[in-house]
């Protein structure tokens, strides 16, 4: 929230400031004369405003469309940067409640109501254009309790003589009351709920995620480099996702929670020499395919050995006239259909790796075969009637849990479009269809 509030927003900065410092001197001069704690009050109830203005100033988006996201990983967000932000800034809140009412209670409680309301508004009106999710709800509410523990240790250790508000019962009720009813109905007539599993992207990664990162990188490049931060992005509504750990010169990347993909950029120094990891034995400068697939070959002995047994092996230039090097490639076929395990390694014209990508995937049985190429081809035009042309590519093996099954990857041109089209080549069904537009 705070990000996007600050990015790029330096004259709202600078009138919330100004607006707060007026609010301060409003609600000290109005109560100086009926508390023996002014200066205090204004303080908390400026924090308040403050935060109103930071979480619901209008940022011209459409954000809070009459939705609200239920993040069912409550501690999420106190693995985020913007989730400890959050909390930071309802932590004055529960603090300087405690040191005006002498009550950890109360002060809470204004701290929860505040961002009740908050997300409410940010859900219920989309010309704030800010999203209401729970994650902030959480977040805001443990700073408010952080700021309130806070205030009501320095108020024992000071042991001042100033009192404890009382508040009357039956008033403190009725408003309590009147506010909950308001926050509900308006849930009810104008919000709606979306649960998931998690709402940030990319988070840190846990223990579990960075040993599988550090192994990955140790099987990739031995000791040769140290693993810098390490990250986790996930789907919304899954725990499975992408473990990324930095490098001094790239980044690596396993699938999670399988752990059997690695995927690997070693990018240039900043000095502009070549930062590859080195294939002892591979020569200086790599001149030509030959030379760069026997120092993949090496380099996969080493690091890779399951791929090599009964593998097809490819080399193809990268880049203009192989100014980038060549990437090596091992596949296996079984009964002419690609099995999913794979193994890419670019070698670079210094004779250094430079891209990495693996796939531990034991070898698959499938059915066998009925549709041939060209009757695949024929269903996968027919399927998108007005198309041009059908291009068949390989016969792979596909998983659709918890079996396998081998499909044709048919290409379709279009005047528009182009499409991936799978068609089973044991039933001859359509499975999947991927659009995209063609670029002029």
């Amino acid at each position: 929230m705070l990000e996007a509030v600050f990015k790029g927003h330096a004259a709202f900065t600078i009138t919330a400031i100004a607006i707060s410092v007026a609010f301060f001197i409003m609600v000290f001069l109005a109560s100086k004369k009926r508390t023996d704690r002014p200066v205090s009050l204004a303080l908390w109830c400026t924090s308040m405003v403050s935060v109103l203005f930071l979480t619901l100033w209008a940022n011209g988006g459409t954000q809070g469309a009459g939705t609200c996201v239920a993040n069912l990983s409550l501690l999420e967000p106190f693995g985020t940067e913007q989730g400890l932000l959050n909390c930071l800034m309802f932590t004055p809140v529960g603090f300087m409640g405690v040191i005006v009412t002498r009550r950890v209670v109360p002060a809470f409680a204004c701290g929860v109501a505040l961002s009740a309301l908050i997300e409410t508004a940010q859900g219920a009106l989309p010309a704030i254009g800010r999203a209401c999710d729970t994650s902030d709800l959480v977040s805001n509410s443990v700073g408010s309790m952080l700021g309130a523990f806070i205030g009501f240790a320095l108020v024992r250790f000071q042991k001042s003589d100033l009192t404890p508000w009382r508040m009357r019962r039956s008033p403190a009720v009725i408003t309590c009351t009147a506010f909950s009813v308001l926050l509900g109905t308006v849930w009810i007539t104008s919000i709606q709920t979306h649960s998931v599993r998690a709402t940030e992207a990319v988070g840190s990664a846990a223990g579990d995620q960075r040993h599988a990162a550090v192994d990955a990188v140790h099987q990739a490049f031995g000791d040769h480099y140290a693993v810098g931060n390490v990250q986790f992005s996930s789907s919304l509504d899954s725990d499975r996702g992408t473990v990324m750990a930095s490098l001094p010169v790239g980044f690596v990347q396993v699938n999670w929670p399988e752990a059997n993909e690695i995927t690997a950029s070693l990018d240039m120094s900043d000095s502009g020499k070549p930062s590859g990891f080195p294939v002892p034995g591979a020569p200086a400068h790599v001149g030509n395919s030959t030379q760069a697939k026997k120092a993949a070959t090496t380099y996969a002995q080493t690091h890779f050995s399951w791929a090599l047994p009964g593998s097809k092996t490819e080399v193809s230039p990268v880049g203009k006239k192989a100014s980038l090097g060549w990437l090596v490639s091992w596949r296996r076929y079984h009964n002419s259909v690609l099995m999913p395990m794979r193994l890419d390694v670019q070698i670079d014209r210094t004779g250094h790796v430079s891209q990495l990508s693996t796939r531990k995937v034991p070898d698959v049985a499938t059915p066998p075969s009925r549709i041939k190429k060209d009757e695949a081809l024929r269903i996968a035009k027919s399927s998108s009637p007005g198309c041009q042309k059908a291009e068949a590519g390989e016969l792979l093996a596909v998983q659709n849990r918890p079996k396998w099954h081998a499909v044709w990857r048919i290409k379709i041109t279009c005047k528009d479009s182009s499409a991936i089209v799978h068609i089973n080549a044991r039933s001859g069904a359509v499975e999947m269809t991927e659009k995209h537009p063609n670029r002029a």
